[in-house]
């Protein structure tokens, strides 16, 4: 029996991703490779992503949707808004800083695309902890004043160091770090009391 189009792609995805678990230094990780686990030819991995860059950016997505639908799935009743935007961001960057090569890659790729959508993901936290004082665009806003910090954090953890005093690749600084931003931007967006 022959997989359709559709499951070929899905298992050249879900290959890619298994690689990544195992090594995420995307430089270790080839279309043959990828291609010989999969058992398909390369001109197949070509045909449907058109490099490998491409079928690692969806292969990396896939796994950062997944923390976050299943952080969001996960019902958590008596948390504080600001807690669980705190949680989602510090579980967001534990499953992407786990190597330094995976996650520039991914945010390099994701800022060249101009891809938007991970701020979109904080907008219902942002809305709960505002709790309607804000417009979406001005929570769009903030969103991008959250992640934008940690983005640039990720992509030259050497320069952010010099600059801030601030070691992210240790859980402990990078958790302060993310508090720090979420405690200013709350504040400094009109919500004091979190």
């Amino acid at each position: 029996m022959s997989l359709s189009e559709h499951d070929l792609r899905r298992k050249i995805i879900d290959t890619a991703k298994e690689m990544l678990g195992e090594t995420s230094d995307v430089a270790k990780i080839t279309v043959r490779l990828i291609a010989q686990r999969a058992g398909v030819g390369v001109g197949l991995i070509n045909y449907h992503f058109k490099s490998k860059d491409n079928l690692m950016s969806i292969a990396i997505e896939e796994t950062m949707e997944r923390t976050i639908t299943n952080f969001m799935g996960d019902d958590k009743p008596g948390i504080a808004p600001d807690v669980k935007l705190r949680t989602l961001l510090k579980d967001l960057c534990d499953t992407a800083g786990r190597d330094e090569n995976l996650i520039r890659f991914m945010l390099l790729r994701e800022i060249s695309e101009g891809c938007m959508d991970a701020p979109l993901y904080l907008i219902p936290m942002l809305r709960e902890i505002f709790g309607g004082q804000k417009e979406d665009m001005q929570l769009r806003i903030i969103a991008l004043q959250i992640l934008q910090p940690i983005q640039l954090s990720g992509l030259n953890p050497a320069a952010f160091l010099m600059y801030s005093g601030i070691d992210i690749s240790d859980t402990e600084q990078r958790n302060r770090f993310i508090d720090t931003l979420v405690d200013n931007m709350i504040a400094g967006n009109g919500k004091e009391d979190v």
